[in-house]
């Protein structure tokens, strides 16, 4: 997605005249020193997922998030976000939120274990200051929990600009991130700490709906190269492809 295109389109709406992109020139580090079969992993998503029972979120510029415990029947979740198409997506969740495939990994013994608890915001957030206070908030309790590893997921295009900035201020924490990314350029200019750049479609970062094997090949490559890569600021793009002949979940902007 043009950079310009999509700042100009928020810039249209009447909540953000002023908006403009976090661009940082520099990224926040905390070594990854860990065996993967030893880490207890979080998911973190930008996607507007919850509880079914929960308070949905609001549309636009909501800073708040829910806590999703790690043994909840995905069947239990919805999405409220209306800025991506996630009508494919609600039909199989781990295609954004994969606590199915975490869950089969921990099994395998691939990984230590699935946290208690994962935490879900809703990226619209064109007005991102005050967001930063709640990816504390969020980061000081992954601490409380000794979390290892954190991996986060986007939901619309411009979500890649929020999962950016929370990304950052859990590894300012002190705990080890990787996040997912459909918009390398938004990714980018956030800077956050690691990303993967999958090139799939906005709603599906872990792979196509109902794919078991690519969304566990998709995370096995998260945990592959947290272990190589070493410098601040890097993206790196993945080997997989898109390939699902039926209608792509897309971004609901003109």
């Amino acid at each position: 997605m043009n950079l310009a295109t999509l700042e100009n389109y928020i810039k249209l709406m009447d909540f953000a005249p002023d908006f403009h992109y976090a661009v940082n020139q520099e990224s926040p580090w905390t070594p990854f020193t860990k065996e993967i079969k030893e880490c207890n992993v979080v998911l973190v998503t930008t996607c507007g997922i919850h509880l079914k029972g929960d308070q949905p979120f609001e549309l636009v510029n909501d800073y708040s998030y829910r806590e999703i415990p790690g043994d909840t029947s995905l069947d239990q979740l919805m999405i409220t976000h209306e800025f991506y198409e996630h009508t494919e997506t609600d039909q199989d969740l781990n295609a954004i939120f994969p606590l199915d495939r975490l869950r089969e990994l921990a099994a395998y013994k691939e990984i230590g274990r699935v946290n208690e608890t994962h935490f879900s915001f809703m990226g619209f957030i064109p007005q991102w200051e005050p967001l930063l206070e709640s990816a504390r908030e969020v980061a000081s309790k992954l601490k409380n929990q000794r979390v290892d590893l954190v991996i986060l997921t986007p939901g619309s295009p411009f979500c890649n600009h929020s999962t950016g900035l929370i990304q950052r201020e859990i590894e300012v924490s002190g705990i080890p991130t990787i996040s997912l990314t459909v918009e390398r350029e938004i990714t980018a200019q956030v800077k956050p700490p690691r990303a993967l750049y999958v090139g799939f479609p906005a709603g599906c970062p872990v792979g196509e709906p109902f794919d078991r094997e690519k969304q566990l090949k998709v995370l096995r490559e998260v945990f592959s190269e947290i272990k190589v890569i070493q410098k601040p600021g890097t993206i790196r793009r993945t080997p997989f492809k898109w390939t699902r002949s039926c209608s792509a979940p897309q971004c609901k902007l003109p």
